[in-house]
């Protein structure tokens, strides 16, 4: 039997477009950016650098919720059982405890006097949460490569 040239081709999954990495920048640039603020903060007006940053983080608090429920909506066509799934759950643990740890820089944050830098300690627990975002991020690509920019309909072999 022989096959028909539409039968010999290739078949073609349906693509969509995946949110999570477009929204991810809201919260990822605010984080970044609070602990730049915060370090500025050490050499020039400390009032307004510090206000600034407590604002980001709140910001990229918010920004990370809407991204998180995007890419929680984004990976649901994955298949539980698959190195793909296992991979998300990593990214989503350490999104998550990262989230918890930014709203506890928050509070922090909210509890240290505003006309001036804030507490050493919590500069060194800014810089600590800086580098988990990196970590994050490194494996939120990581995924975000193994998968492709588009989710097949089957759920990510892999």
């Amino acid at each position: 039997m022989t096959e028909t040239a539409e039968e010999a081709a290739p078949v073609r999954t349906r693509s969509r477009v995946r949110l999570h990495p477009v929204l991810v920048a809201v919260p990822i640039g605010c984080w970044f950016a609070s602990t730049v603020l915060d370090l500025a903060a050490r050499s020039h007006d400390p009032r307004e650098f510090t206000t600034a940053a407590t604002w980001l983080v709140g910001i990229g608090l918010l920004g990370a919720a809407v991204a998180g429920f995007a890419g929680f909506v984004d990976g649901l066509p994955i298949r539980s059982g698959t190195a793909a799934y296992r991979r998300l759950l990593v990214h989503l643990s350490l999104a998550m405890a990262l989230i918890l740890a930014y709203l506890v820089e928050y509070v922090l944050r909210l509890g240290a006097p505003p006309d001036r830098a804030i507490p050493a300690g919590v500069l060194v627990y800014a810089l600590a949460n800086a580098a988990a975002l990196v970590a994050t991020v490194v494996w939120g690509a990581l995924v975000a490569h193994r998968l492709g920019t588009a989710l097949p309909d089957g759920g990510g072999e892999g």
